[in-house]
């Protein structure tokens, strides 16, 4: 009977570990939140990174969550001053990659409980209304009277809630 138990428990032990690796293919499955959000010192996402920006958006009530689903969709959440705006994703763990709305998609690295995403932003002009413009320098962008945006980096790290 002892012999019975222990075969049983030795089952049920390997069962078990088998489901803990089958749940571990999907490591983004679940919710995370945003626990900071930075600029690089370069816009080639290298350098320092400056975290002010997020203290402050943080300070205000400002929460940024992403969702993911086992069927690789899944949802970006940004709540705040009292409104929320959800945005469809997907995600492809083979190819470390996010997709918002279909087609904004950013590669991200998972570290434990967390994960980060580098985010490029090209160099662009943008007239008065803040309506980006066909000015393709910023010579002729500020010439036209225009406002030169420099290209920045950005990253963003979402912990396992």
């Amino acid at each position: 009977m002892k012999k019975m138990i222990m075969l049983f428990s030795l089952l049920l032990a390997f069962s078990c570990e088998d489901i803990d690796d089958a749940e571990g293919t999907n490591s983004l499955v679940g919710n995370w939140e945003m626990s900071n959000l930075g600029e690089y010192a370069n816009a080639d996402c290298s350098g320092t990174i400056d975290y002010s920006g997020w203290a402050m958006a943080s300070a205000f009530g400002m929460k940024v969550t992403m969702e993911f689903t086992s069927d690789g969709t899944g949802t970006y959440s940004v709540s705040a001053l009292g409104e929320t705006e959800d945005v469809p994703l997907t995600w492809d763990e083979s190819k470390s990659q996010i997709c918002l709305m279909g087609v904004e998609c950013h590669t991200y690295k998972v570290n434990d409980n967390k994960f980060t995403i580098d985010t490029l932003d090209e160099a662009l002009c943008v007239d008065d209304n803040d309506e980006e413009t066909s000015h393709t320098d910023q010579s002729s962008c500020e010439a036209a009277g225009n406002n030169w945006e420099e290209a920045v980096c950005t990253q963003m790290e979402f912990t396992k809630e």
